[in-house]
């Protein structure tokens, strides 16, 4: 269960307790064994702090006058109803942490260190995975059971009845069938942002490809999505790109918008990862934005629904939303994931990086005396261009 604490405002979950359940019985050759993920990367122990904010006092120190002239400029008040929405999300997460606490969800000795060991875990997780070439191919186990196997001269884990697909998002209408057949669509998009960007000349290992929004409306979704399927969207807090879901992606997609939900992110004790702003700026929270294809869909989603976790330090490392989801979905969903970076069970997930998080080197292996013999398969297929 990746849901640890439950309230009328949202949920608290664990993303590496989920990731250590789906692979609590994988099969390795005939032998039984169960994965432990590396939980150093969720070893956030206290607010993010960029190198430039550790030493902005002394910038400040040489150049005051430049230095005031640029904190008038950001202290700029955000609209009032930008301000209402981030003083109900803190209320809500207030509220859902206050009652966390008293059942002991969060530890109360936590030593921050700047999450040293999470950052330098994942700056050589970035460098042993990059690839600076492109290579397509798909994929899945059919099995009743997770697995281990290779692909592309590596050993990944594959969690059961999965299929995965590493193409380009333009590609997609090629290799599936649009014939309306998920009742849950995921989208984890790469959107354009001009700090990435940056980092792609000097961190390249970093990046990875962003899109424009007018190519994520293009996305065949309507053809995907079954007539009273659910889609997901996570979302930055930039107003360009929520306008954008609101005006022309839904909109293409034929896709009426639901309701928005927060994920806050929270360190191991239970802080949030930097502090709610009121001005331009970073806030701890990122948006999932729902909708559905029928504009009086019976599904009732509720709106403003918080989601709390302890974040992996893996840029765009997403968690799960399989359980928090579950209520609102037919027994037994078909469902999508699009720009995924790892993989599901039960899910077809698509994305250039689609294994990025199922290399075994993530994991530590712990085998069982037990042998076991499953009628399985699993097909790693190479195609040629």
């Amino acid at each position: 269960m990746s849901i640890s604490f439950s309230t009328e405002e949202g949920w608290i979950i664990s993303h590496l307790q989920y990731l250590n359940d789906i692979y609590k019985n994988v099969k390795d050759c005939n032998t039984l064994c169960k994965l432990i993920f590396n939980e150093t990367l969720f070893e956030i122990n206290s607010q993010y702090l960029r190198q430039n904010q550790t030493t902005q006092f002394d910038r400040d120190e040489e150049n005051p006058l430049q230095n005031k002239s640029r904190k008038r400029k950001r202290s700029r008040l955000l609209p009032e109803d930008d301000l209402k929405e981030i003083n109900y999300v803190k209320q809500a997460f207030n509220q859902i942490m206050s009652s966390a606490k008293t059942e002991g969800l969060f530890a109360c000795n936590v030593i921050p260190n700047n999450n040293e060991a999470a950052r330098l875990v994942s700056q050589k997780f970035y460098q042993d995975t990059f690839s600076a070439e492109e290579e397509y191919f798909y994929g899945c186990n059919d099995a009743d059971i997770a697995i281990i196997s290779g692909a592309k001269e590596k050993k990944y884990a594959f969690p059961k009845k999965c299929n995965f697909y590493c193409y380009d998002v333009k590609d997609i209408a090629k290799k599936l069938e649009l014939s309306n057949q998920y009742d849950f669509i995921l989208l984890d998009p790469p959107w354009w942002n001009k700090s990435i960007r940056r980092k792609k000349t000097k961190y390249l290992e970093a990046s990875y490809k962003m899109m424009y929004n007018e190519e994520l409306a293009k996305i065949p979704i309507g053809k995907l999505l079954c007539s009273n399927g659910l889609v997901a969207i996570w979302c930055t807090n930039a107003p360009s790109h929520l306008n954008s879901i609101f005006n022309n992606i839904f909109p293409s997609w034929g896709i009426t918008f639901k309701a928005k939900w927060y994920w806050i992110k929270v360190t191991q004790a239970g802080n949030t990862i930097c502090n709610f702003n009121s001005t331009l700026g970073k806030q701890p929270y990122e948006l999932l934005v729902l909708g559905s294809v029928l504009k009086h869909n019976e599904i009732n989603i509720p709106d403003g629904k918080l989601i709390i976790s302890v974040p992996s330090a893996v840029h765009s490392h997403k968690p799960p939303l399989t359980e928090v989801m579950k209520e609102y979905l037919p027994n037994e969903p078909k469902c999508l994931e699009i720009f995924a970076r790892y993989l599901l069970p039960n899910w077809t997930s698509w994305g250039l990086e689609v294994l990025k998080f199922q290399h075994l080197s993530l994991y530590t292996v712990i085998e069982e005396t037990q042998e076991v013999q499953t009628n399985s398969k699993t097909d790693v297929n190479k195609l040629t261009t």
